[in-house]
């Protein structure tokens, strides 16, 4: 029978490496923020409904969408960020979870907002990656090449780390090195994969 597992965590909590690991042992993998690009690439009328949110400063010269002149508005203002979220949430899901049910093996949702949106309440597992606030905000600073404030602005804007592994029925500690992950990681794909007990 077919499981969703739901992976999700923090801004710079290393989802994303985990997806790609778990890619690498065979599981299918769906990303959100890919979905979100896509959306933002191809559906006219969301493209218009975000222009006629936050302005034509949010194109680039070619009239695309510019993801970092965006995500600096929203992440400074809750209010900006909420109509983004009206805007943006429905056809994500709506892909994510068709998606999701196209296959008959296991699927891994890399979701940052799972939790947010109550995507938690329909997966069958629940994974939480997790990371200091400190290893946070340096990977975001080197990743967007922004200040440490601006950092801080963006985890803030998220519902607390320490929240998410309150959900999480399995957790992933990325605070050490990328092998110490790789080993937690394979450990979880054979928990789940080969019915192994959990130790």
């Amino acid at each position: 029978m077919m499981r969703i597992i739901g992976l999700t965590g923090g801004i710079a909590s290393g989802k994303s490496v985990v997806s790609q690991q778990l890619e690498q042992l065979g599981m299918r993998t769906i990303d959100a923020d890919e979905i979100s690009h896509e959306i933002l690439a191809r559906d006219e009328g969301v493209k218009q409904a975000v222009v006629d949110a936050f302005g034509t400063e949010v194109l680039t010269r070619d009239g695309l969408t510019d993801r970092k002149k965006l995500g600096k508005i929203v992440f400074q203002n809750p209010d900006h960020r909420k109509t983004l979220e009206r805007i943006m949430h429905p056809p994500i899901g709506a892909e994510l979870w068709k998606k999701a049910r196209e296959g008959m093996d296991d699927v891994v949702l890399e979701a940052p907002l799972l939790i947010e949106t109550g995507g938690h309440e329909r997966v069958d597992l629940v994974v939480v990656v997790y990371a200091t606030r400190e290893h946070q905000i340096q990977r975001i600073m080197k990743r967007d090449g922004i200040s440490k404030e601006e950092a801080t602005e963006r985890i803030d804007a998220q519902l607390p780390l320490a929240r998410k592994v309150s959900y999480a029925d399995y957790l992933i500690n990325n605070c050490g090195s990328l092998e110490d992950t790789e080993s937690q990681v394979f450990r979880f794909y054979h928990v789940v994969s080969k019915g192994e007990r959990m130790s």
